[in-house]
């Protein structure tokens, strides 16, 4: 799911995906071909479904709609659905349009909660939940304002929530080098966004080890990241590292052609924009992190978000449902009671 403010590149980002990922499957087709052997190893599988195939301009977002493909990663089948949502306008209408999101969210727990509760389950029932909302910021902002922190942390309540600094072809390096600290300063210990230790996990770190009364908590990410020895650390540990070492992930999105929202036909750059002293390569990580985000959402931290969703969020709201209507049926048996005693007490 791609959240943020009108205008900050969520629905540039679905088509930049798209893009990519039909480009790696034209790379492997070719590759096939010179190996004049089959394989199915690409990205995109033969027969990938695609929902609601996004064409024409790139415009506003009005209403949400989702794009779903099925893909091939590692070597596995997996069914990506990419959801677009309408950016947030005037001040006044973030908490209607927030709450409408949060509730989105909740509604695909409560058709895993449902099919869970039926005595016989569907084993084809689709995993519809929401396992990241990447939520993006505008580069024109020095720091995340009220607005968005108010955002993050409902959002991050509900679902795994990564930055993403859209349009970053509007920062100079220099700019973007003070930008991404600022934001992190602002969510570290305060929102608890995917992957970023929060102040509730430094106080069970010290409860586990009170002999080390005397270590100092790290102040920020980088000293809580350099508090680890990368090369003796375990792979699991080093990709939560390498992503933390990132975020917030900066995006640029290609130029596209006004009347068809394709990619422009630029030389040797499939996807990127061309501003006629130079061009950038949007699949290039000296100018973006996409390819570094794509990697995080379709390979290396896939399976993370995914057990991240059903351990903590679900749950998480499992647990409320459960314990909401456990207390209503109490109430209401508690009511019953003193109406039945009123009645006693009446004859």
């Amino acid at each position: 799911m791609v959240v943020g403010f009108s205008g900050v590149g969520k629905t540039s980002f679905i088509r930049t995906l798209i893009e990519a990922l039909m480009l790696e499957e034209r790379q492997n087709e070719q590759e096939e071909q010179e190996q004049t052997k089959k394989r199915r190893d690409s990205v995109m599988s033969e027969t990938s479904f695609v929902n609601m195939e996004p064409e024409g301009p790139i415009e506003r977002t009005l209403q949400p709609y989702t794009v779903s493909r099925e893909i091939e990663v590692d070597r596995e089948r997996v069914l990506l659905t990419m959801i677009d949502t309408p950016g947030f306008q005037a001040e006044y209408l973030v908490d209607k349009q927030l709450h409408d999101i949060i509730k989105y969210i909740e509604h695909q727990f409560d058709l895993t909660l449902a099919e869970e509760s039926k005595v016989k389950r569907n084993p084809k029932a689709v995993d519809t939940q929401v396992h990241c909302c990447l939520y993006f910021l505008d580069p024109k902002k020095p720091s995340l304002d009220e607005y968005d922190i108010r955002i993050l942390t409902k959002l991050s309540n509900r679902v795994n929530v990564i930055p993403v600094i859209g349009k970053a072809d509007q920062l100079t390096l220099a700019q973007k080098n003070r930008l991404k600290p600022k934001i992190i300063q602002d969510i570290y210990n305060k929102i608890p966004i995917y992957g970023v230790p929060t102040q509730e996990d430094d106080d069970d770190e010290d409860d586990e080890d009170d002999e080390e009364e005397n270590t100092k908590k790290p102040e920020n990410l980088q000293e809580f990241i350099h508090q680890f020895n990368y090369q003796e650390e375990d792979q699991d540990t080093q990709v939560i590292l390498d992503y933390l070492k990132v975020i917030p992930f900066t995006f640029i999105s290609y130029e596209d052609d006004p009347t068809t929202g394709k990619p422009l036909e630029i030389p040797d750059v499939p996807l990127g924009r061309d501003f006629g002293w130079g061009t950038i390569d949007c699949l290039n990580g000296i100018y973006s992190d996409f390819v570094q985000l794509k990697d995080v959402l379709l390979s290396a931290h896939r399976n993370f978000l995914q057990s991240d969703t059903v351990e903590r969020y679900y749950e998480q709201y499992r647990t409320e449902k459960l314990t909401f209507k456990r207390a209503t049926k109490l109430k209401s048996m508690d009511l019953s009671s003193k109406k039945i005693l009123k009645d006693l007490n009446d004859l």
